[in-house]
């Protein structure tokens, strides 16, 4: 396959001259590949596409506290014209439905990451959040969202920029917010859900997590880890486990927030956060990635092998 550079204009282009298409979310979905499928979707089914959004991973429990996010499938099913992988940094972030992507002929990425060129058509651009590329692409379309894909475009941006509070926030991230705000997001419902509310299960699992709290590199590192025991003594599931890093990064010493989660006996997934050290690139070591402070990857082994691996690496960039 031969693997083309795309800019909004042609992204645009290749969603307007197809009828039949399917958008793919990145697997442990988050607020904005969430954001951007169902905003994407939305509009294009009112364009009078045919549009289905495929997802191999249960959704968090704010997530599916927006009542559109029903139409998102865990099974692969329908025949179509265009398969758009949307913020999903590389191949693999398909989850199971990569060795099926990888066997398509025509595909679209829409991506923020900058990340690996894998479909024929690669639209990649550094910016907040994937919702800010959908946006530009559907008024590329001429396409102006109703105040329910407006909401769904403000979760990607939202979140993706730490309630415009990370790095990645600039002057068109609040230029977007404010439109729209004027388009009639529900910009309460999307902060009250990921930033305020809290479940139950989610509340405990935070404390459990703090409570094992570790600390390296005289404050500059903190950790923290939750087990598969932990999970099941409480009843939690992977995607609660979402907001633990920002506990870490919290820290006011810390230069970098790590959480690691059991995802399967001594196999672990890992996220982090830097406040001015790049854990991509600490990430990247173990054949992770992300951004520059928001990064993730995944080892395996026992977990204090896993802990010394990830202190010791970190411990080069700091």
């Amino acid at each position: 396959m031969k693997f083309q550079k795309t800019n909004i204009g042609q992204a645009a282009k290749l969603l307007a001259d197809n009828n039949r298409i399917a958008l793919f979310a990145h697997t442990n979905p988050d607020g904005d590949t969430v954001g951007a499928c169902v905003a994407l979707c939305l509009a294009l089914r009112k364009a009078g596409h045919a549009c289905e959004v495929f997802c191999d991973s249960d959704l968090g429990s704010s997530i599916v506290k927006f009542e559109e996010t029903s139409i998102i499938r865990k099974q692969f099913v329908g025949e179509y014209d265009l398969f758009v992988a949307v913020d999903c940094g590389d191949i693999f972030r398909t989850g199971e439905f990569a060795k099926l992507y990888d066997g398509f002929e025509q595909t679209l990425t829409i991506d923020h990451h900058c990340g690996q060129f894998y479909s024929r058509f690669n639209c990649l651009y550094d910016y907040a959040s994937t919702c800010q590329m959908v946006y530009e692409i559907l008024h590329q379309m001429g396409l102006t969202p109703d105040s329910t894909v407006a909401t769904y475009l403000y979760m990607g941006l939202c979140t993706d920029t730490g309630n415009f509070m990370n790095r990645n926030t600039d002057k068109a991230s609040f230029v977007m917010a404010g439109e729209l705000l004027d388009l009639g997001a529900d910009i309460t419902k999307v902060c009250r859900t990921f930033f305020r509310e809290k479940t139950l299960v989610k509340t405990r699992l935070i404390g459990r997590a703090l409570n094992k709290l570790r600390v390296y590199e005289d404050g500059q590192v903190v950790l923290l880890y939750i087990t598969q025991n932990d999970l099941a003594d409480i009843g939690a599931e992977l995607t609660d486990t979402s907001v633990l890093v920002n506990f870490a990064v919290d820290v006011d010493t810390a230069r970098v927030g790590i959480a690691i989660t059991e995802c399967k006996k001594d196999e672990f997934k890992v996220s982090m956060r830097g406040k001015d050290v790049c854990v991509r690139l600490v990430c990247e070591e173990f054949g992770g990635g992300g951004h520059d402070l928001a990064a993730g990857c995944k080892l395996q082994g026992p977990l204090e092998e896993v802990i010394e691996k990830l202190i010791r690496t970190v411990g080069f960039y700091l």
